[in-house]
This record gives structure tokens, sequence and C-alpha cells, in this order.
């Protein structure tokens, strides 16, 4: 069962799922098949993603940051926003 959010750095208690974003993990383990389910607030979802290891595990990466670079050329736009997901 999901009761905080899976950043160490802020462990919000889960009391709606209306915020954030949850995911299921299954793995095997010999004929036992082991399901979890780990939950970032809206709040870190913001700054990190899940990482899934080979072997099953589940952190935290952070996520890419916008990068916008500015252009002085007459007639192009102030600003180049690339998005990276």
């Amino acid at each position: 069962m999901i009761s905080q959010c899976l950043n160490p750095a802020c462990r919000k208690e889960l009391h709606y799922l209306r915020n954030g974003r949850v995911i299921r993990t299954t793995r095997r383990i010999g004929a036992e098949v082991q399901v979890e389910h780990f939950w970032l607030c809206g709040e870190c979802h913001m700054d990190f993603d899940f990482l899934f290891a080979k072997d099953g595990r589940v952190s935290l990466a952070p996520r890419p940051r916008f990068i916008a670079t500015a252009h002085v050329d007459i007639g192009k736009p102030a600003m180049d926003l690339l998005l990276v997901s």
C-alpha cells in the first residue's frame, strides 16, 4: 500500500490520488510475483521521474530542465524553447 511520496526529501503523506503520479511494478522472484506501487506527489513529479533498474528496483531521477537560448537576429523570435522529456 502506498502511504507517502517516494522522494526521501519530501515523504508527503498520500491522502488522494488526484495529485501526482502512481506507478505499479511487477517482478518475478522464483515462482512468486511481487507487485509494488509507488507515488510521487505533484510537487516532486515536477522535478523528478521514476527510474527503473534492470533488477526491478525503482528510484528517482531528476527531470531534464527546459533549455532556452536567446537570439539577437532581427526578425527571429527572442527565445527558442526546447522541450526535453
